[in-house]
Formats: C-alpha cells, sequence, structure tokens
C-alpha cells in the first residue's frame, strides 16, 4: 500500500471513525496541513543527524571542564587534582584525615572519565596501595551503586575522604579486610597504620609535581 501523503486520501468511513464524528472540507484541510508541517518538521531534523534534540550534556568536555574549574577554586579538604593527559585524565592527591588510622598519609589516585560521563562514574583508582575495606587490592572502587549524574568529582572525593575516617564494612570491596574489620579491629588498626607508614610516603613517583602541595601541608619527608 502506498503511503498517505495526507488526510483527504484516506477513507472517509475511517477518518468518521477516528474523530468519532463526520469531517467536513475545512477539517480535512486543517489536519492535512498540521500533518505537512509535522512531517517536514521531523525530515529537517532527521536531515541534521537529530542536532535539535541533542542535550548540551551531550557533550562531555564541558561538564568536565566545568568540575575541574570549580575543583580548583574550592578543593576538598586536604584534597588537589590535576590535568595529566587530557582533560579526561586527572591526578589526585589526598592528605589522611587526623584522628584518622591514615593520619598524614599520601595517597595518589587517578580519575579517569569516559565519553558518557556523567552518566557513567568516573573510574577512580587508588595509585598507593591502602588498607581499607571499600578499596579493593587493585586500588580499584566500586562507585557505580552511589553514583548518579546529578554528582560530581568534588562530591565523590569527599565520600572517599569520608571513608577513611568511616570505613562502609558492610557494602565491603575487600571481605577479608571488612571481616578482620569487624571481628579483630585491633588487628585491622595495627595493619592500617603499617600500611600507611609503608607505603602512603612523599616519596611516591607520580606524573605530577605534587611538592608544593606536600609543603603547604608540612609533609617534607618520607615517613619512616
Amino acid at each position: 500500500m502506498a503511503p498517505c501523503s495526507s488526510w483527504s486520501n484516506l477513507p472517509r468511513e475511517l477518518i468518521d471513525r477516528i474523530f468519532r464524528r463526520p469531517m467536513d472540507s475545512k477539517d480535512l484541510a486543517r489536519c492535512t496541513l498540521v500533518c505537512t508541517n509535522w512531517r517536514n518538521i521531523i525530515v529537517d531534523i532527521w536531515g541534521k543527524k537529530l542536532s535539535l534534540l541533542r542535550p548540551a550534556f551531550k557533550n562531555p568536555s564541558r561538564r568536565i571542564l566545568r568540575e575541574y574549574e570549580k575543583f580548583q577554586m574550592d578543593p576538598p579538604k586536604g584534597c588537589k587534582a590535576r590535568l595529566v593527559e587530557s582533560l579526561f585524565h586527572w591526578g589526585a592527591i589526598m592528605i589522611g584525615p587526623q584522628n584518622s588510622l591514615y593520619a598524614g598519609g599520601v595517597f595518589l589516585l587517578n580519575i579517569h572519565f569516559s565519553k558518557k560521563y556523567p552518566f557513567e562514574p568516573p573510574e577512580i583508582t587508588f595509585q598507593t596501595k591502602v588498607y581499607h575495606p571499600n578499596i579493593g587490592q587493585d586500588g580499584c572502587l566500586c562507585l557505580e551503586r552511589s553514583w548518579c549524574a546529578a554528582m560530581s568529582i568534588s562530591n565523590i572525593i569527599r565520600v572517599i575522604y569520608a571513608l577513611f575516617s568511616n570505613p562502609d564494612h558492610e557494602d565491603p570491596l575487600d571481605f577479608e579486610i571488612a571481616h578482620i574489620y569487624r571481628t579483630q579491629r585491633i588487628r585491622y588498626e595495627q595493619k592500617a597504620r603499617t600500611w600507611t607508614k609503608k607505603y602512603a610516603t612523599a616519596r611516591q613517583n607520580s606524573a605530577i609535581d605534587w611538592s608544593q602541595f606536600l609543603m603547604d601541608h608540612k609533609i617534607l619527608e618520607p615517613q619512616e
């Protein structure tokens, strides 16, 4: 069957059934005009590869740039971030919070954004070895369940920073460490301090020169 180019080409009985009343020539003319206008609009949009339907967030670079600028102006406590290779790859540093098992430790992170950001969470991994139930042995973090597009890097860094003081042992990434945390708290605390002293030092290799940041936080020599 050939496609119908206007309402007037439809069977009269079918039109009456659709609109539940008899239609005169003026009604048909108006319907045909509306149908033609919408068809032209759709064709125009399609011809432009749906460019008129693309929201601003389809370009992740803008969103990431805004977040980077905001991070520089108002960084989370004890943290700093800089670009490594591109806007989609950041390096970050975090000083372990005081009054925690990780106090004074220097923790380096890699942050990678995908082209689907912010609808996919950034991939954040610790370069520094950390003894913690919410950090994998390879330094990975699981953000899928806590991430939403409305969050920002500053938000998630603050969450990570808070986990140093308050581990979430009920939703762990390393189940062995979480078990030790629940059943042998003293052993857990001793090992967390030992790893911090051994691995979270100012002498770690990094693609970024963090010396000024470390001086600002009075961390000048490797911890012994």
